[in-house]
């Protein structure tokens, strides 16, 4: 009860307001982006008439880096009022708030705490980019990165304990990939109903 997926289908803008290149939230003011985003939920209602469409914003909670930072993790972790001005952007359009990470070299179990208090609202949920999980220890954005079966477990688990603890309907935990070696040990996966993969 309550799961978005397969009934409706999401239509996301992406990116993060601090940034013009990586993603319309940061390309447009906030109520040019809000508009298009308008538009373009219209096109896909007009497209398929049949499938509601959920507009959601995608925002780059932390975000790779090409320097270490103070604690070496090769990220930058935004801000709570950040977070907190996107979330309200979202509520402007009854939309839903994806957060998502790009750990660099961080990783979910020390990453996804921190943003618990957003994650238990049941109109927020999880991104996840193994692009920029540099298990390996190079530098983000010189190679593909990676996250394992066991990372998206970890995070999928999160997700379905605030579920349960919350009282919430399900998440969606989206994990970008687009490279098969991107996602290793898949055949582990583990899937549960309290979170949409």
């Amino acid at each position: 009860p309550g799961a978005i997926l397969p009934a409706k289908r999401i239509v996301a803008f992406y990116g993060n307001p601090l940034s013009r290149r990586m993603g319309v939230l940061g390309e447009y003011a906030p109520d040019t982006m809000l508009a298009k985003l308008d538009t373009v939920v219209r096109e896909w209602k007009t497209a398929d008439p049949s499938t509601p469409v959920k507009p959601a914003l995608h925002l780059i909670a932390a975000v790779a880096q090409g320097s270490a930072g103070k604690d070496g993790m090769w990220r930058a972790r935004m801000s709570d009022s950040l977070v907190e001005r996107v979330y309200s952007w979202a509520q402007r359009k009854n939309a839903i708030l994806f957060l998502d990470v790009q750990v660099g070299h961080s990783t979910l179990q020390q990453e996804l705490p921190r943003l618990a208090k957003f994650l238990k609202r049941p109109d927020v949920h999880l991104g996840i980019d193994p692009e920029f999980s540099m298990k390996t220890g190079a530098k983000p954005g010189t190679k593909i990165g990676t996250f394992d079966a066991a990372d998206v477990n970890y995070a999928a688990g999160f997700l379905a304990d605030l579920v349960a603890a919350e009282k919430i309907p399900p998440k969606v935990l989206v994990v970008h990939r687009f490279t098969r070696p991107m996602l290793t040990n898949t055949k582990n996966i583990r899937l549960d109903p309290r979170v949409q993969i």
